[in-house]
């Protein structure tokens, strides 16, 4: 059986390698023009699924006993990506005030092409980029948790992987995993639609269609492979000495790792015309930090953590009724003598939260107005622009 050969294992590791050496030439570009952190972090941490989903998966097709704990690191961070692109959609767009200052009232268009035919309706405001970033949200913690309850079945021989019989743990885990998933990625979509006007300077169809095809890619193919086991194209062998029964989960799994493997080099090529570094060429190079800097800003968890506690605090309800007022006063007086308006952002309500501005000062320091410090940071009406995308 091909797939029990040595060529998948070596054009597979072929692919693996040159993804990741291409990704991570790219990631290493960026961190070395990082001129706009805002967006940067969150494009260099896309970025990085690659060289997980190709190394991964490798090693599983090399190591096929030890492939659901590869597996599981690949997943977790699965979910971790779809939540960093809708947070690089908001940078794009400048916050959630401008998103909300260009949607706020518009009604959700109805279309059966992005499944909202069926829906009621709505119209856009705060709470609508609230159940978008919950959505995402908890795929990022719902996955780690499906993965470790994989793990645990796994080592308790309940869990049989690709085995769609009720006896097992890989059906109800499958169940919950794809509900989830759907969730944040429908997500996604509702958002693209809301925004695709304001998000087109932005090139957003192949960003946006790269991040749902390494996703999606990886999941039908599972589900292709566990149907052809269930009507036994694929079917259970032994190795080359006859010493030892190779099962469908396994090959099947054999066949999936094998698959990502050339496609994430495919992907790689790809996500270098979807990110391009050089466009943050046009920023000072005084703005320059060091790379150790760079890559503790793109590690640093208090993003995630900050729109976990706002998102799902009991006092969005209060923000949210604030931005509004905000927003339609900041309309009410855009013909009046203008006057300084305070921002407010899901970051700039947890303490210690430091504006980006420090990379454009050329320092890795804390500047005098950032937000926590007990001093509000006021902008005139002439020095923000509410009217147009960044």
């Amino acid at each position: 059986m091909f797939i029990l050969g040595a060529a998948p294992k070596v054009i597979g590791g072929i692919s693996a390698i040159a993804a990741s050496c291409i990704t991570c030439l790219q990631i290493y570009q960026h961190l070395q023009h990082y001129f706009c952190p805002a967006e940067q972090r969150w494009i260099i941490r896309i970025l990085c699924i690659v060289p997980i989903y190709a190394l991964t998966s490798w090693c599983s097709l090399m190591y096929w006993q030890f492939s659901i704990y590869f597996d599981s690191i690949r997943d977790v961070y699965e979910a971790f990506v779809i939540y960093n692109f809708l947070c690089l959609c908001y940078e794009y767009i400048g916050g959630e005030n401008c998103i909300l200052n260009e949607i706020q009232g518009k009604e959700l268009s109805r279309s059966w092409i992005h499944m909202t035919c069926c829906l009621p309706k709505i119209h856009y405001d705060i709470q609508f980029l609230r159940f978008c970033k919950q959505c995402t949200l908890q795929f990022c913690a719902v996955k780690p948790v499906v993965a470790l309850i994989t793990i645990i079945l796994e080592a308790e021989g309940k869990f049989h992987e690709n085995n769609l019989s009720p006896k097992y743990g890989y059906l109800y885990v499958t169940i919950i995993y794809n509900i989830s998933v759907t969730m944040a990625l429908y997500a996604l979509v509702l958002f693209y639609v809301a925004t695709k006007d304001i998000l087109r300077p932005h090139d957003p169809v192949i960003k946006f269609f790269m991040v749902k095809a390494i996703i999606f890619a990886s999941f039908w193919q599972g589900v292709l492979l566990s149907f052809l086991e269930l009507v036994n194209v694929i079917k259970q062998t032994t190795n080359s000495a006859d010493t030892e029964v190779i099962t469908t989960g396994q090959i099947s799994a054999s066949y999936q790792n094998f698959l990502i493997c050339v496609e994430m080099l495919i992907s790689a090529l790809l996500l270098r015309v979807a990110f391009p570094y050089a466009i943050y060429d046009k920023h000072e190079s005084s703005a320059r930090q060091t790379l150790s800097t760079n890559i503790r800003d793109t590690l640093n968890p208090k993003y995630m953590v900050n729109d976990y506690i706002h998102n799902f605090s009991s006092t969005y309800k209060s923000y949210a009724l604030g931005n509004q007022k905000s927003l339609q006063s900041a309309n009410d007086e855009s013909d009046s003598e203008p006057r300084p308006l305070r921002l407010e952002t899901p970051e700039s309500l947890e303490e210690g939260y430091h504006d980006d501005q420090r990379y454009a000062s050329g320092g890795g320091g804390e500047l005098e107005g950032e937000w926590g410090s007990g001093r509000e940071v006021l902008v005139s009406h002439d020095e923000l622009d509410l009217s147009s995308p960044r």
